[in-house]
């Protein structure tokens, strides 16, 4: 632990005076304010067997304090003592004493020394009470018999008290004239309906209070508070057939332009769709963050599956294989169960409690609403609008909901949304101002699953947050265009090496390294260089043909970048006329 440490050396000896120190401590050092007693006689630790040290504490309100200081070195006489929290709060100058009391009777006064304890700013409010704590039981008793004696002088003064019985004579009579009057229930002093706020009532049949009663408990009858909330709160934008299944059916045309001004929605499509990318039909979903820019995704009979997206300035629909889809999680659980006179006489007394002064409806009124199937939902419409999907994934016009600046795409609840990159937190590119739309699905015990797409390249990220919010990173989707444009770099040559056949070039795809060209260049020294960000960290070796005759050499490739061509193995040496760069280094 952390104190603020305050050391004191204490020689025993007829020359001890009290002494100033210079230890200040602040109201503040709570628990961290801490003395530490060294004792010393004829100039060698003082052992501390057999003995116990009290630190009598006087504050500069008056408050006392006498507390059991802690030896921590019995041998070299070191012992300490930390102040408390109360004891603290006393700001001022502070005497203090030490005191040893040996288990043999003896005592023996250390040392006496003042040190100051300075109000902090933060306690500027603080009014300390005195207060007194002592741990010597012997002066708790003295204190405590002094109490007691003054509390028996005063007890002497309360003779002349009336007695408890006298009391209670006079109390049971005013009882017996108070219950008499209470009991009366003849309304002595004609009390009308009227005089008690009743007067608007009408003396008609009234519902019985079971049949009321019944009314009021029926919860299929009447609509909640919570589910009226629920409902309104409910989606309203349709992105499926009244019967769940997809909301456009094409059998002609083109998906783009029946989909493009139609926000988010289902649909299937024949292979007569003119811009069908497959040879049967398909289904799929879209999604689309405004208007004239949207993404989707689509599946056919046979399970192939498709990416696709549209911006304001294309005339049809980009489509793009999901080559790389594992799986898709692609349900969500979303349920909510919501589901004035002398006596005052009030209307309680005369048995109207539960009726409001306003006119009352007549039992056939009661009736005629009770049956009104309009004004009540019976359990079938209860049941069909709890089994819908309470749960806004898009705003109310279907489309998605843009992120407010600083929003953490972690955070996300279930929903379509979209937001510049570099105004929320955690997207998958930093500082990327591009459009991004994101899909996110949860589920139980804090996991989800996350898409974020980059609008114009048609970029595509997912991400997952494992059970307890654990998140797992971004991963991109590899598209065949990963693959078939690679991009080659000529090598930096050195020491005389030059391009034959073929100019010497490297590329990187993915976790390899590509080499491929024709030099010639002298064994044994450095024939040329690349980055080292290209290279395997620890460097590789491969075997490479020679040209003019059969043959092959190897190439040492540092971690540095450096190449280097050595040793040679062929059928004749003095025929080789250079070497064929053509090689696959892995990089991991």
């Amino acid at each position: 632990m952390i104190y603020k440490d305050a050391a004191i050396s204490a020689n025993v000896g007829t020359g001890s005076s009290s002494r100033t120190t210079n230890i200040h401590f602040s109201t503040q050092d709570i628990g961290t304010a801490k003395l530490t007693f060294k004792v010393f006689k004829d100039g060698v630790p003082l052992p501390l067997s057999a003995v116990t040290g009290k630190l009598v504490l006087v504050m500069a309100d008056g408050s006392k304090f006498i507390k059991n200081i802690t030896i921590v070195d019995k041998l070299n006489g070191i012992a300490e003592y930390v102040l408390t929290s109360e004891e603290i709060k006393h700001y001022g100058k502070v005497q203090a004493s030490l005191n040893l009391y040996y288990d043999n009777k003896q005592s023996l006064g250390v040392t006496q020394f003042a040190f100051q304890i300075d109000k902090d700013l933060i306690d500027s409010d603080i009014v300390p009470i005195a207060e007194y704590y002592i741990e010597d039981f012997e002066t708790l008793r003295q204190s405590v018999e002094a109490i007691v004696s003054d509390l028996q002088e005063k007890f002497k003064d309360l003779d002349n008290v009336e007695t408890k019985a006298g009391a209670q004579e006079k109390a049971d009579a005013v009882q017996a004239n108070l219950d008499t009057h209470t009991r009366n229930k003849s309304n002595p002093h004609g009390v009308t309906k009227s005089q008690i706020g009743l007067g608007n009532v009408d003396n008609v049949q009234q519902a019985s209070k079971q049949d009321f009663d019944l009314h009021v408990s029926d919860a299929t009858k009447h609509i909640s508070s919570s589910e009226r909330t629920k409902w309104n709160s409910g989606q309203t934008f349709r992105i499926t057939a009244e019967n769940g299944t997809q909301k456009y059916n094409l059998t002609e045309g083109s998906f783009y332009d029946s989909l493009k001004d139609v926000g988010t929605v289902s649909f299937y499509g024949t292979n007569a769709v003119t811009d069908n990318p497959s040879s049967s039909s398909l289904r799929g979903m879209q999604l689309v963050g405004q208007p004239g820019i949207g993404m989707g995704y689509a599946v056919d009979v046979n399970g192939n599956a498709w990416w696709f997206y549209y911006n304001s300035n294309h005339t049809k629909i980009n489509w793009f294989p999901a080559e790389t889809i594992a799986g898709a999680q692609s349900k969500v659980d979303a349920h909510a169960n919501r589901k004035d006179n002398p006596h005052a006489v009030t209307k309680a007394q005369v048995g109207l409690d539960k009726v409001d002064n306003v006119q009352q409806a007549s039992l056939a009124e009661f009736n005629a609403h009770n049956y009104n199937s309009i004004r009540h939902i019976s359990q079938n419409e209860r049941d069909k609008w709890n089994g819908g999907q309470l749960a806004k994934l898009t705003k109310d016009d279907g489309k998605r909901t843009q992120l407010a600046d600083g929003a953490d795409v972690l955070t996300l609840s279930s929903g379509f949304y979209f937001a510049s990159g570099n105004l929320v937190k955690n997207n998958p590119v930093e500082n990327d101002s591009s459009w991004f739309n994101y899909d996110v699905i949860e589920g139980d015990s804090g996991r989800k699953s996350i898409l974020a797409w980059r609008s114009y390249d048609n970029t595509l990220w997912h991400a997952t947050i494992h059970t307890n919010g654990v998140f797992k990173g971004w991963k991109r989707f590899i598209t065949d265009a990963d693959f078939e444009t690679i991009v080659w770099q000529n090598v930096t040559l050195k020491n005389g090496a030059a391009t034959g056949d073929r100019p010497f070039q490297y590329a990187k795809c993915g976790i390899l390294l590509l080499l491929r060209g024709h030099i010639t260049a002298t064994r044994e020294v450095v024939c040329g260089t690349i980055p080292a960000d290209r290279l395997p960290a620890n460097g590789a070796a491969v075997m490479v043909p020679v040209s003019g005759t059969t043959g092959y050499s190897k190439l040492f490739i540092n971690a540095s970048g450096d190449m280097k061509l050595t040793g040679i193995h062929s059928n004749n040496d003095s025929n080789v006329t250079g070497y064929y760069m053509d090689a696959v280094v892995a990089l991991n």
